[in-house]
């Protein structure tokens, strides 16, 4: 009894999960928190996940080593808090094999915090490695995510669910740019190739597992999937449009992102539309605005608008070593502020 509920605590403090999102896609910190804004912006890496046409921006060698962001909404993240700060606490609690002392604490302590709303958690992890010239680009990418749900009732005795999912894609990128008068025009795409696990596991009602701890079992069963991304970038003098036609093999409506934007050295500005051809989104819902500013090579500030949700977030790069925070919202509705849209808090470390 006290490994399962030792289980419970842990899936619930930090389960890891992708359930309603396209996982190949919310990949980047800091385009999540320019309020998910990067079509025409387009500048460095994250160019791989909104707009690969971006590639050919000169940078020369490009080498991203696996970075680690977690990201949780706000009762997951304070639970996760007050379980770091009391480690020493949970450890004598579980190792005193009291069934009654232990449920009894992970209800006084830790329930409160993750009753009566969903709650998420995403993992992700991404790495790199290609060659960005002025006029040619290739890129290797590798894409590791996970995302889980869970929802706590706030009844006498607590109706618990979870389901989480994950997902690894390997990516081969490339892009093409060609100087017209003053202009440059710039071509790309993505072949990406992937396994998801849609269910690691799915379950209605937790309090099961207090009968069968056996409903606990991993389902690790996968699909496989392919597809593609093509993008499109036109740069005059700062000021860029750009294209991106999203899972080109597998979308039955076509997912198609345009965006504008402005970019100095230490400024960059956007404005995406996402949806463009999907009559279902309303018109708030597809806008995307975001920007991001230098003052100095080791800070970066982000800040974005998804939806009409605010985003942000900071990120210091310390040497080889980078470490971030910020805030963003997953918009899961086909309006803005319809839906499981839910505030995301993260933190990240990247080399």
């Amino acid at each position: 009894m006290s490994k399962t509920l030792f289980v419970i605590a842990l899936i619930s403090l930090v389960s890891v999960f992708a359930f309603a999102f396209d996982l190949s896609f919310y990949n980047s910190f800091e385009t999540l928190c320019m309020g998910e804004t990067f079509t025409g912006i387009a500048n460095d890496v994250n160019s791989l996940y909104y707009n690969p046409a971006g590639l050919a921006n000169g940078s020369g060698w490009t080498l991203k080593l696996p970075n680690a962001d977690v990201d949780m909404s706000s009762g997951i993240a304070s639970a996760t808090v007050k379980a770091l700060t009391h480690i020493d606490e949970i450890k004598a609690v579980l190792n005193s094999n009291d069934n009654l002392k232990i449920s009894t604490y992970f209800l006084n302590n830790y329930l409160k915090a993750l009753v009566g709303e969903s709650d998420n958690a995403v993992m992700r992890s991404s790495s790199c490695l290609g060659y960005e010239g002025k006029n040619f680009a290739v890129m290797l990418s590798a894409i590791g995510q996970a995302y889980a749900h869970s929802f706590i009732s706030s009844d006498l005795v607590p109706f618990i669910t979870l389901h989480a999912k994950a997902a690894a894609y390997a990516q081969l990128s490339g892009a093409l740019a060609f100087n017209i008068s003053k202009a440059k025009l710039s071509i790309g795409g993505t072949y990406r190739y992937g396994y998801v696990m849609p269910a690691i596991y799915s379950i209605d009602n937790l309090s099961s597992l207090m009968v069968n701890s056996s409903t606990f079992d991993p389902n690790l069963d996968y699909e496989a999937t392919s597809n593609v991304d093509l993008g499109v970038k036109i740069s005059l003098k700062g000021f860029n449009f750009g294209g991106l036609w999203h899972d080109l093999l597998n979308s039955q409506t076509p997912d198609v992102r345009i965006g504008v934007g402005y970019v100095t050295k230490k400024f960059s500005i956007g404005l995406d539309f996402e949806k463009l051809f999907n009559g279902e989104y309303s018109i708030f819902r597809r806008i995307h605005v975001g920007t991001k500013y230098t003052p100095w090579n080791f800070l970066n500030l982000y800040a974005g608008l998804s939806a009409g949700w605010f985003s942000g977030g900071v990120k210091l790069n310390l040497g080889i070593l980078s470490l971030y925070a910020g805030t963003y919202v997953l918009n899961s509705g086909y309006h803005a502020g319809w839906g499981d849209d839910t505030r995301m808090y993260t933190v990240g470390l990247g080399l």
